[in-house]
């Protein structure tokens, strides 16, 4: 262990926390004994004592007499602050200025500081957010996209105290929450408008990462609902540079387009340079897309977007819940509404 200051119980506190997250010593594991922990840390079983008690105290061991302590992670609530709320998240995403808006209104509002980190690129996101962790930030929005994540990284951080609200995930899984627009509800209100224009041959052109639990969704729901339609995936890797996008790819999924009545976009920058296209040659059908981009009014395309303040509400609430101890939380993924807006 390296001692970084002359808080020595400390750096233990932080080597053992950081030694759990890795692996080297799994839930339900014992740790070595005091006296040995103290030779291999090179510090006073003293030291090591006094580390051990803050963990016990926050729930990350526990200690019984005879039988030795053991790695015994948290995931309900802790009482804890709100004082300070740290964003990761793309802000490279079209939507990223909006989102970080609505947070950083509602932390206002309730005199909590907002911290943004965008991971860097080299960095794997679970050492970036253990990095968080580290420096005593204990309440985290995580807006994952298309950054890996283990389900296991997540459940660490969370037994170790981290408070988690995952943002535009469909799904938080059994440790922490999500708060997300209702992709489901959304597809089914754009087909219903579809269809209220007379449409009954609607094409859906999306992203083709599936990964992304958002656009899963989206797809599953459109293959349902429209079991006819056409659906015409753009390669994902031209998703923060749809200028690049080839004219050839362009071409072929703009004549799949006409050959259809109507057209719904997943994602709205897709829809804006699709549409632009076919309004420049004067090609028109009913159009719809998930997301407000600039210039869709003036195509005439049909909006539903998320409404950034009530998913900016939910997550502070989630988030408030998970830093009371008597508020009987568990994890929930939250479903917001989104809003017609042309």
């Amino acid at each position: 262990m390296r001692q970084k200051s002359e808080n020595l119980y400390g750096d233990v506190r932080g080597y053992l926390c950081k030694a759990i997250y890795k692996g080297q010593y799994e839930d339900g594991e014992l740790l070595p004994p005091e006296r040995k922990l103290a030779e291999e840390l090179g510090v006073s079983r003293v030291t090591v004592r006094r580390a051990l008690d803050l963990l016990e105290q926050e729930r990350i061991i526990s200690r019984v007499q005879g039988s030795g302590t053991r790695v015994s992670l948290y995931y309900g609530p802790r009482d804890g602050q709100m004082d300070i709320v740290t964003v990761v998240a793309p802000a490279q995403n079209e939507f990223f200025s909006r989102m970080i808006d609505a947070v950083q209104t509602r932390a206002d509002a309730q005199d909590s500081l907002v911290l943004f980190q965008q991971k860097p690129a080299a960095v794997p996101l679970e050492s970036c957010l253990y990095r968080i962790y580290s420096k005593g930030l204990r309440n985290l929005i995580l807006w994952k996209e298309d950054m890996a994540l283990s389900e296991d990284a997540v459940r660490k951080l969370k037994g170790l105290g981290m408070n988690i609200v995952l943002f535009d995930a469909v799904d938080g899984g059994p440790y922490v929450d999500a708060v997300c627009l209702d992709n489901a509800g959304t597809v089914r209100r754009l087909l219903t408008y579809m269809r209220r224009k007379g449409c009954k041959n609607t094409a859906y052109v999306s992203w083709d990462n599936l990964q992304i639990g958002s656009l899963k969704l989206r797809e599953d729901t459109f293959r349902k609902y429209a079991p006819d339609g056409k659906v015409i995936p753009i390669p994902y890797e031209y998703h923060n540079r749809t200028e690049r996008i080839p004219q050839e790819l362009l071409r072929d999924a703009l004549e799949q387009i006409e050959a259809c009545d109507s057209i719904l976009y997943a994602v709205g920058e897709l829809g804006m340079v699709c549409e632009g296209i076919l309004h420049d040659r004067g090609s028109s059908r009913p159009a719809a897309m998930i997301g407000m981009m600039q210039g869709a009014g003036e195509l005439g395309i049909h909006v539903i977007e998320q409404d950034f303040p009530a998913m900016a509400d939910q997550i502070f609430r989630r988030l408030a819940q998970q830093n009371s101890q008597d508020s009987g939380w568990a994890p929930k993924t939250c479903r917001v509404k989104g809003n017609t807006v042309v």
